[in-house]
């Protein structure tokens, strides 16, 4: 029935099967890419968390550099800015380097945004081509039947159809990957904070950076 469908819609199923594929790429690419970094961020705060308990403060900053987790680019970005957790410079090296997770963690969304909103419009070429092939049929054939009409009618409806079925998911994944990295955003900018000023508390004035 499947391969019917693709049949019947017409030559512009070509470009939304690729667009679809597209899709769904983008889709698994990113559900891997955020359960790594989930998974890399807890063993990160755990890892932190032990060496904090075992008063092994020298060893913070070396796991933060092996780390995958977006939260390790933010507690080197304080460390790096040599002051409180609190100060404007770290502030700031805080927010350049977030912005940096942010666009890392936003790659390839794009992709899904232009294909939600260009799918309908091939879809709709489709239409614009099916309904051009009945009158087209119409117009040599005659009013024969509805079987004169069937074929262009139901390779617009098909295109239509298909056409939505691939925008809707795109559509709708773009705005869950992009609650979920706004949601990120702030649970890691938060806990990097939180984890840098317990190694400052715990160093109670040493160097951090272990220099």
């Amino acid at each position: 029935m499947l391969w019917h469908w693709i049949l019947d819609g017409g030559v512009t199923m070509g470009a939304l099967i690729i667009l679809s594929i597209v899709s769904i790429g983008v889709v698994l690419e990113r559900v891997a890419f955020f359960k790594e970094i989930r998974n890399a961020s807890y063993d990160l705060r755990t890892g932190i968390q032990e060496s904090l308990d075992k008063k092994q403060y020298d060893s913070v900053l070396p796991q933060c550099e092996v780390s995958k987790s977006p939260l390790a680019a933010l507690i080197l970005a304080e460390a790096a800015s040599g002051r409180a957790a609190d100060s404007d410079r770290t502030e700031r090296a805080m927010l350049l380097t977030l912005r940096g997770e942010m666009a890392r963690m936003k790659q390839y969304l794009p992709m899904l945004a232009t294909i939600s909103s260009i799918a309908p419009f091939v879809g709709l070429f489709g239409t614009c081509k099916g309904i051009i092939s009945a009158f087209s049929n119409i117009s040599t054939e005659g009013m024969g039947g509805p079987s004169v009409i069937a074929g262009g009618i139901s390779e617009a409806l098909i295109a239509t159809a298909t056409g939505l079925l691939v925008a809707i998911p795109a559509l709708m994944f773009y705005n869950y990957f992009s609650k979920m990295i706004g949601n990120l955003a702030l649970e890691m900018e938060s806990t990097a904070f939180q984890l840098y000023r317990d190694l400052q508390q715990h160093t109670s004035g040493r160097d951090v950076r272990g220099e």
